[in-house]
């Protein structure tokens, strides 16, 4: 948690520091207005952010050891408070500082624009030390020396990295015997395993992982494996070898060999060790289970396996809490146990705290024995750690306090904390505020994978990499914490979340010692029982609105995090944020909410602002004042502007407008975004020119008119190049019917008032995007001819999807050796009569024609030889598709009474063909030679898996006999 402080500050300070110099390089004249003092502030501010930066590299040194020690050193976790607290002062700092720079900056750009003139003097970006902010900084400074004396006090050691966890945080060894009769649920999961032990006996060598976090059960379930007369039948040697941290490859050898020949061969050197293990294994089948492995260097397991290659077949049983682990072992197949069903936790909590039964109990401690199970989440660590402390209790209070209390408060220092607190040792260092921050919401709260990535930047959690975009960073990280078995993850439509386990949320709330915490205020009663606690950083409040209020009362200088969710009270109104002047991140959730305060504008250091509200029309003013605001999301159905001057909000890196559909009259600020990446939103706007300096711009988006030509070279859409997919559509009062507001990012509609109407739409050949752009869509465009970008393939380069749609006087497929193309849509083009699809990729998979009202044939179908799926529908004149683009099959008869309907043996089909779809052709009786198998070539080609015919004129179709097609034809 201090290294990445202590990392942001120092990255904060390298960044600033021109700015600085400039201040105190800055030429002395009358004409400057710039007098010495105010240069010797700047000066003494320069010195003093140079010593500090030197003081805390030194500091940073030392931080892998004492995160290391302060699990058992009090004195080492004090002195780690103490540095956090000063660096959040420093950060402070800095940031009110990078402040001042982007207003001054600002002003002076407004300045010019108001006075004509496009250059700035470079004296008007000088930015002046504000009042106290010297200081300010001398006197942290100061405090940073005094923690750095400390450390020397406190003998701390210089590191470049993580070393491995003390002894004390060791889990103890473990072995093969196991009493089945402390056992209960776990069957399927410990067939499945054995199956796979038994089954794939081609393959010599092969490594099942087991997966997932402590205390689930993994080496249970690896013990029962083992113990399983089937398997131990089956191979001649079998050996079991708890690795635990330290991946020694000479001490595992060793264990090995004892353990599956109960030999100890008095041998020490590794080459002495793996020459008698590849003696011993040579020509025999062995399995050998490594429990607890945490290693992930690749060379460390390369050198274990050497002498496997002597055997005749290997199986390794693997458990481990980290699928980075399993991936180093190069794992055949992985296991990830679930939570254990309740009715095992509750016989497994019977058998230690009733004895096995709980006939003899009092039933109100049964019934509260049952909700402390449910507490353990179906983990089986848990449920054994509380009822052994349980056993055969009668004490009334102490069943109440461990179920009223969080299991670490009731207990820390249990089996099951032990157990975790290991995984939370092994957590490299950057990925802990990561994890901690998960535990300021409540339990069960559902967190949206990209929400949380956003909070981790905006607290400057993760750290650059060189040129690497810094959300695929945090997606790294995020990843990261799914493999190390940190968070559980949940797949809800298009979205990914995720959320902590009952006890890995404990787990969190331990180590963060007050910095994180939730309120749920339901009624009056609980306000009295919530006090929130001094150490508070990161703060979630939620319940009725009314009382949401009065929490805030309370003395929270200190935040930088506040999470509000209301519901159930009207017309509710945040109170006033003056006093929340450190928050980086604040959310705002209620149905309810009408009004956002002016003083939102006193939150100089807020990265992120998210407001949810159904009821929410106006923004105030005063937002675009938030300068060092990162990320902006709103949900607000009501909404229909954003305020004048939107486009201050220069560091802003990602805009999401959802709800509101579409924003009205988007303000001309906008200009200003230049820092955008990442943009969903549907603006009714004056001109698209707005896009011009968005060249980070990423994922959709949807253009739906300009207003001139000039505007649509103002755009520069070529430079543009992380955009993924770009949707045209020419006519501005037309609804855009393939654009997905869920999927799609940005989409711009212009005023119809406003839009050119250019009939030989000039204005679209100025709309060329970056070869780099994978997916296109052109909409009513009522030209003949195609720009000339869409004709050329150096220009459509790596495009893989193309829709037309509407394009009603295109009377040929415009693009010509796209050989990255893979899904054409051809819609509602009234120009075709005939579509040569020779002339396309022999790459295309996906073929959609529909509502194509004038088409008579399609030709060239033979020529897609990676086509996988086929549809045609409401094309009511098609007479015809042929495989090459030379032959013309005609025919009023149906198939089954006519010679050409029925394909030649031997005739190639298009074997990657599995979906046929082709309905209301009405004039289309023959369907070519070599699209479908007949009865006798389905004896040597596939079969097409499904073939869906409707309202057409070929109604019968004489198709293989397969049981796994799926055939309707009506």
């Amino acid at each position: 948690m201090a290294g990445c402080l202590i990392t942001s500050v120092l990255s904060l300070a390298t960044n600033l520091l021109p700015s600085i110099r400039a201040s105190v390089q800055a030429p002395s004249s009358s004409s400057s207005n710039y007098n010495n003092s105010k240069r010797g502030r700047a000066r003494d501010f320069e010195e003093d952010l140079k010593r500090l930066m030197r003081t805390l590299e030194w500091i940073k040194a030392t931080l892998y050891d004492a995160e290391e020690r302060e699990i058992r050193d009090r004195s080492v976790k004090l002195w780690l408070k103490e540095l956090k607290k000063v660096a959040y002062d420093a950060e402070d700092v800095l940031s009110e500082y990078r402040y001042e720079v982007t207003r001054v900056q600002l002003e002076a750009r407004k300045a010019s624009e108001a006075s004509g003139s496009h250059k700035t003097k470079k004296m008007e970006y000088i930015v002046q030390i504000p009042n106290g902010m010297v200081d300010r900084l001398k006197k942290i400074r100061s405090r940073f020396d005094e923690i750095a004396k400390d450390r020397k006090a406190l003998k701390l050691k210089k590191s470049d990295g993580p070393r491995r966890p003390n002894n004390k945080l060791l889990r103890p060894p473990t072995g093969h015997m196991v009493d089945e009769a402390s056992i209960f649920g776990r069957d399927a999961e410990i067939k499945e395993v054995i199956d796979f032990l038994l089954s794939e006996k081609e393959k010599p060598f092969s490594v099942i992982s087991i997966i997932g976090k402590g205390g689930l059960g993994k080496t249970t379930i690896a013990k029962l494996v083992y113990k399983e007369m089937r398997v131990t039948r089956c191979f001649d040697l079998c050996g079991w070898v708890c690795v635990s941290e330290e991946f020694d490859v000479g001490r595992l050898t060793k264990a090995i060999i004892e353990s599956v020949t109960e030999i100890n061969y008095g041998l020490s050197e590794l080459s002495s060790l793996q020459e008698k293990f590849a003696q011993i294994v040579k020509g025999k089948t062995i399995v050998l289970v490594l429990d607890d492995v945490w290693n992930e260097n690749q060379s460390l397991w390369d050198s274990l396996r050497v002498p496997f290659k002597e055997a005749k077949l290997v199986r390794i049983l693997v458990t481990t809490r980290n699928k980075k682990v399993a991936d180093v072992m190069q794992t055949t197949t992985c296991f990830r146990p679930t939570n254990m069903p309740e009715d095992s936790c509750w016989q497994l909590f019977q058998h230690y705290a009733f004895c096995g039964t709980s006939d003899t109990m009092p039933p109100h401690l049964v019934n509260m024995g049952k909700d402390i199970m449910r507490k353990c989440g179906g983990l089986p660590l848990a449920v054994k750690s509380i009822a052994s402390l349980l056993m055969q209790e009668t004490d009334e209070e102490k069943w109440i306090e461990i179920l009223e209390n969080d299991l670490w408060e009731s207990y820390p220092s249990n089996d099951v904390f032990s157990a975790l607190q290991i995984s939370y040792a092994h957590l490299p260092a950057h990925l802990k505020p990561c994890f901690l921050l998960c535990s300021m919401y409540p339990k069960d709260y559902l967190l949206e994978k990209m929400h949380l990535i956003e909070l981790w930047i905006s607290h400057g959690y993760i750290e650059p990499k060189g040129k690497r975009r810094i959300i695929e960073i945090g997606v790294e990280y995020y990843e990261e914490l799914k493999q190390r078995s940190f968070v559980d993850y949940f797949s809800r439509g298009f979205k990914e979340s995720c959320k902590l386990h009952d006890i890995i949320h404990d787990l969190a709330r331990l180590n963060s010692e007050n910095e994180h915490y939730s309120v749920e205020i339901n009624q009056p009663l609980d306000i009295q029982k919530e006090n929130v606690p001094q150490e508070a950083c990161h703060l979630y409040v939620g319940g009725f609105s009314g009382y949401v209020n009065q929490v805030l009362q309370q003395n929270l200088m200190g935040l930088r995090t506040l999470s509000i969710n209301t519901r159930h009270s009207r017309n509710f109104q945040i109170c006033n944020l003056t006093e929340f002047k450190a928050l980086r991140v604040l959310e705002l959730k209620g149905d309810y909410l009408t009004r956002i305060p002016d003083s939102i504008s006193e939150l100089k250091h807020l990265a992120y602002l998210g407001i949810k509200s159904f009821n929410l029309k106006t923004l105030p003013l005063s937002i675009v004042l938030l300068y060092n605001l990162q990320a902006f999301i709103l949900d607000c159905r009501d909404l229909k502007y954003l305020p004048e001057g939107i486009g201050s909000l220069c560091n802003l890196r990602r805009l999401i407008i959802e709800s509101c559909f579409p924003i009205n009259y988007f303000p001309h600020g906008l200009v200003n975004f230049s820092a955008i990446k990442t943009m969903k939103a549907w603006l009714k706007v004056r001109n698209v020119a707005w896009l011009k300096d968005m060249t980070d711009l990423e994922g959709n988006l949807t253009i739906c008119g300009v207003s001139s030509l000039k505007d649509a070279q103002r755009a520069n859409m070529r430079n543009k190049c992380k955009l993924e997919a770009l949707h045209i559509n020419c006519d501005p009062n037309s609804k855009c019917r393939w654009v997905d507001p869920v999927k799609s990012m940005l989409g711009i509609f212009l005023n119809p008032e406003i839009s050119v109407h250019d009939a030989d739409f000039s204005w679209l050949e100025s709309l060329q995007p970056h070869p780099n752009l994978k997916k296109l869509g052109v909409e009513s465009y009522s030209s003949a001819t195609m720009p000339g970008w869409m004709c050329d393939p150096c220009s459509l380069q790596s495009i893989q999807e193309i829709l037309l749609d509407s394009c009603d006087k295109i009377q040929s497929l415009p693009f010509n050796n796209l050989h990255t193309l893979k899904h054409l849509i051809v819609h509602n083009c009234h120009g075709f009569r005939v579509l040569q699809l020779e002339q396309l990729s022999s790459q295309l998979e996906k073929l959609e024609i529909s509502h194509c009202p004038y088409l008579e044939l399609i030709t060239g179908l033979g020529n897609l030889d990676m086509l996988v799926t086929l549809k045609t529908s409401w094309c009511e004149v098609l007479k015809s598709i042929t495989m090459d683009g030379l032959q013309l099959v005609e025919s009023t008869e149906p198939i089954g009474d006519s010679s050409h309907g029925k394909p030649h043996i031997g005739q190639q089909s298009i074997s990657t063909l599995t979906r046929l779809e082709i309905h209301h052709c009405k004039l289309l009786f023959v369907l070519p030679d070599g699209l479908i198998p007949s009865v006798e070539t389905a004896l040597t080609e596939p079969c097409i898996p499904y073939v869906h015919v409707s309202s057409c004129g070929c109604t019968n179709i004489e198709i293989g006999d397969n049981k796994s097609n799926q055939l309707s034809i009506r």
